[in-house]
């Protein structure tokens, strides 16, 4: 009798299913939603015709963290639209409609994450997703969409798009701005240049755009806004001091153009910058043992090993129109009073045009006329016909000899890549007084180059008198490192620093617009 008992029961509860499921299943396909991949979802849902992908929170609490950087960096308009469907149909707690938007939505981001290689200059460096993007691979679609288990599936995800500890700082950086309730807030204007002692019509403006910014807390703010004092006044302008610290301008504490402009970025903007730099971020996977990082718009080299800073260095990097790629490569030797090969765009374009009107200037900077990029043979520049020579027929190269005055200074740093590009010193020391130093042809000049080729010889094991010999002799010497080092060059214009402070650069390159 219990055994037909339950056989009717197991025959009325899988009919009730099947009333259930096709209206679910219909919903879940339903052609007049406005997917992005609609014959693709079809497919996948009548394979799985039984399945909810994403009924376990703390999945789609990790694919919304995903993809809302790629929201907030704002880099598709298309994928905001689906990204607002997604949120609203959570807050409706519409599930059958969350379900198949979500799925929706990680085609389109797996699509994302196999085209981002050969994307990434012109995706997350100035320019937009602006068409729909092809589906995405089988085995990305079945390494999610054929795994039973929702644990199996988080761990894919967070596989796909890995966080460090940084970045996760710089995430929550976001939330509290987007946290923070919607106000309007007037820009900050002067007439001229503000100093500690000089009356400030817009204080409260100020501080608000100092609370803005994460300078001050609100607490912090109402303070200072208790305060009898109503101008510029020396507390306020240790703030202002530190906050053009964290944004890469000089901490003189008067409130100019370039503080300014800071100053006055919205909310909104700020929280784009930091997305789109922990989206640039996640890509530069850095070996952590040991690495040189230079950050362009930061003007910076550091040497990191396990984790920690162990070696900095103020640098120069390439001006606008000669622009310092992002590249990464193995430093293997370091190169002692080096001669330079001089390109042939600078040849064109920065000597021969002096060398045409003044044939001396070319002994004067210690130039040499060589043959070909074949041959080490030196020309004669009394034996060329210099009224035939333009900047373009030119046929020869140019050879910079070794010494103090040589634009390569008596230092060069060896990493071998496709860009030419090499840290070395300089004898032009004067321009890293300056805070911005996009001064180069593309190449990264280190100004405690002694010190960095000291400092990677000791980590070599060579001894100091080895250093010496190699210093002290005219001509060009190499030394080979015992372990090459990785060195980056990246780009980031937000980050948080190993105090944990966020910090801000200008955009050199326009990179960010």
């Amino acid at each position: 009798m219990n055994i037909m008992r339950w056989c009717k029961t197991a025959l009325l509860l899988s009919l009730l299913w099947q009333i259930m499921s096709v209206p679910l299943r219909a919903e879940l396909v339903n052609p007049k939603l406005n997917l992005k991949y609609p014959t693709l979802i079809t497919a996948i849902y009548q394979q799985h015709p039984d399945n909810f992908f994403w009924g376990e929170p703390a999945l789609r609490d990790e694919f919304e963290k995903q993809i809302s950087l790629i929201v907030f960096a704002d880099i598709s308009d298309d994928l905001f639209y689906s990204y607002q469907a997604l949120k609203n149909a959570k807050e409706q707690k519409n599930w059958l409609l969350y379900e198949r938007l979500a799925s929706d939505l990680l085609l389109f981001y797996l699509s994302y994450h196999e085209q981002i290689p050969d994307k990434v200059t012109y995706w997350l460096f100035g320019e937009r997703i602006k068409n729909s993007l092809k589906a995405p691979s089988k085995e990305s679609i079945d390494a999610f969409f054929n795994t039973g288990s929702p644990q199996i599936r988080l761990r894919y995800l967070q596989r796909l798009s890995p966080i460090s500890a940084q970045q996760s700082q710089l995430y929550q950086n976001i939330l509290k701005l987007k946290n923070k309730p919607v106000q309007i807030f007037d820009a900050v204007k002067l007439t001229e240049f503000a100093k500690i002692g000089d009356s400030l019509a817009q204080k409260k403006v100020l501080l608000s755009r100092l609370e803005i910014s994460g300078e001050l807390s609100s607490q912090e703010k109402q303070q200072i806004e208790l305060e009898n004092h109503q101008g510029y006044s020396q507390k306020l302008g240790e703030i202002i001091r530190s906050f053009q610290i964290r944004h890469g301008l000089e901490p003189d504490g008067i409130i100019g153009k370039n503080t300014l402009y800071w100053l006055n970025i919205s909310r909104q903007e700020r929280v784009r910058l930091m997305a789109l730099n922990i989206l640039r971020q996640q890509l530069w996977t850095m070996d952590n043992t040991r690495k040189v990082i230079i950050n362009i718009p930061d003007y910076t080299m550091e040497y990191w090993e396990e984790d920690q800073k162990i070696f900095e260095s103020k640098v120069i990097v390439g001006q606008t129109k000669r622009k310092t790629p992002l590249f990464s490569a193995q430093l293997n030797a370091i190169v002692f009073n080096p001669r330079w090969n001089v390109p042939t765009i600078i040849m064109r374009e920065d000597i021969l045009p002096k060398v045409l009107l003044d044939i001396n200037y070319l002994s004067r900077h210690s130039y040499e006329i060589i043959e070909n990029y074949q041959s080490q043979k030196v020309i004669d520049a009394e034996t060329i016909n210099w009224k035939l020579i333009t900047v373009h027929n030119f046929p020869y190269r140019l050879r910079q000899k070794s010494g103090e005055n040589n634009a390569l200074g008596l230092y060069k740093f060896n990493t071998p890549n496709n860009n030419s590009i090499y840290l070395h010193d300089t004898p032009a020391k004067n321009l890293f007084e300056k805070q911005d130093r996009a001064f180069s042809s593309g190449c990264i000049r280190v100004q405690k180059a002694e010190q960095f080729a000291l400092f990677l010889m000791d980590k070599s094991g060579y001894p100091l008198e080895r250093y010496n010999i190699h210093h002290n002799v005219p001509e060009t010497s190499s030394v080979s490192l015992k372990k090459k080092i990785t060195v980056y060059s990246v780009y980031r214009t937000v980050w948080v620093d190993q105090f944990g402070f966020t910090q801000f650069r200008n955009d050199i390159y326009h990179y960010d617009k």
